[in-house]
């Protein structure tokens, strides 16, 4: 049995529902409530996740997370539906996309996100209340992290570089979308996946300049196929839970 924690807005939960529905597997569905409940970082959730962040998936009873090891466990342990590329060169650039989904675009998407949606519910808050919601994350690094930003917040530096790296990577997809259909070759793929729900994020966070096709058309092709697929709609769905 295949069941899914997740939470319907989060980004990296809509990459595992997306691969689901291409792969055509039920599972079931455990979606965590985030908002002010945050029962991500509950302890009955921490059992699962001791990192407190969604997806994860338990196969069984073996939990797996970390949403794009996630998608290369489903492409492992159920084939049939093939989703990663046979050639071992397109197979390597499958994962270089899936390095730069986390590495680049996840990283930088947050960078951006906090300004223009945490800081506002961080505003009234004292240094003490900040640190308090920082503590609840039990993973050293991870609770540094969020300190830092809650206390400092993001400079207009620190975002103006975020939004250069992600139009560096979005023209890398352009060059790579001028020669093959998909960002890993001739099929869609893992890679695609792994991109997917950041572009809608893009959207959200009202970064016109990053979605403005005329400047990619190539890439912008290639987002017009993606929602057209019937995993878009379903992987992308929202529900009232999360409030």
């Amino acid at each position: 049995m295949l069941a899914l924690y997740h939470m319907w807005t989060s980004t990296c939960s809509k990459k595992v529902r997306i691969c689901l529905h291409e792969k055509g597997l039920d599972w079931e569905n455990r979606a965590v409530k985030g908002g002010s409940v945050r029962e991500n970082l509950a302890p009955w959730y921490l059992k699962i996740n001791p990192y407190g962040v969604v997806p994860s998936l338990d196969h069984d009873g073996g939990i797996i997370t970390e949403s794009c090891v996630i998608l290369e466990y489903l492409e492992d342990v159920f084939p049939d539906v093939r989703l990663r590329p046979i050639e071992p060169g397109s197979r390597a650039q499958m994962r270089w996309w899936l390095d730069k989904s986390e590495s680049v675009v996840h990283k930088n998407i947050n960078i951006i996100s906090h300004n223009r949606f945490m800081a506002a519910r961080m505003a009234d808050l004292n240094l003490e209340e900040k640190r308090a919601m920082a503590e609840r994350y039990p993973k050293l690094a991870l609770r540094a992290e969020r300190m830092r930003r809650y206390r400092d917040g993001v400079s207009v530096e620190e975002e103006t570089l975020a939004e250069g790296l992600l139009a560096e990577l979005l023209d890398e997809m352009e060059v790579t979308l001028s020669t093959s259909p998909w960002l890993a070759g001739d099929e869609f793929s893992l890679a695609d996946i792994s991109i997917t729900p950041f572009l809608e994020r893009f959207q959200v966070n009202g970064l016109t300049a990053l979605i403005d096709w005329t400047a990619r058309p190539k890439l912008g092709d290639w987002w017009r196929r993606i929602q057209e697929r019937p995993s878009f709609d379903v992987g992308m769905a929202l529900d009232k839970a999360d409030s």
